[in-house]
């Protein structure tokens, strides 16, 4: 029973990957909105989605690795540590998002999505970007702060 209880969940996920027609959407995850927040070399990232209903009780009960997995490929951020992780939202810490050119200057660069990010603002001390129906941060920001070294 065990092993055909697993052999469904397993088939739900292939098919609900292979299913997926919706750019902004992978697997059983449809992100609605990204937003990441630069401070020196760090970037914290916000992700908001929504995991399909008829997932959503196998993620409670199976646990949430693989959903843990699926927002760092659908952001880009493999090496993210995420902080805060539910049925509706992330956030990661990315500790050297950013690269350090001394003097408190520093340079996010151009970042791939997984998927396309409907709505996706980047925002530094200075400035904000916003940009819609995208899969990419294209050119790069630079911004100012207090330097770690």
């Amino acid at each position: 029973m065990r092993v055909l209880l697993l052999c469904t969940v397993l088939l739900l996920l292939l098919v609900g990957g292979a299913v997926a027609a919706d750019t902004n959407r992978y697997s059983y995850l449809s992100v609605d909105r990204v937003a990441i927040n630069l401070s020196g070399t760090e970037a914290t990232v916000v992700v908001d989605y929504r995991v399909d209903p008829g997932i959503a009780p196998l993620v409670a009960i199976f646990g949430r690795g693989d959903l843990h997995q699926k927002v760092r490929r659908v952001t880009g951020f493999q090496d993210g540590r995420i902080v805060e992780l539910s049925m509706e939202r992330a956030e990661l810490v990315v500790e050297q998002a950013s690269m350090d050119y001394g003097e408190g200057s520093y340079w996010f660069p151009a970042h791939t999505f997984g998927v396309v990010v409907p709505s996706l603002t980047i925002s530094s001390p200075q400035n904000t970007r916003e940009l819609t129906q995208t899969d990419t941060f294209p050119r790069g920001m630079g911004h100012f702060g207090v330097s770690q070294a």
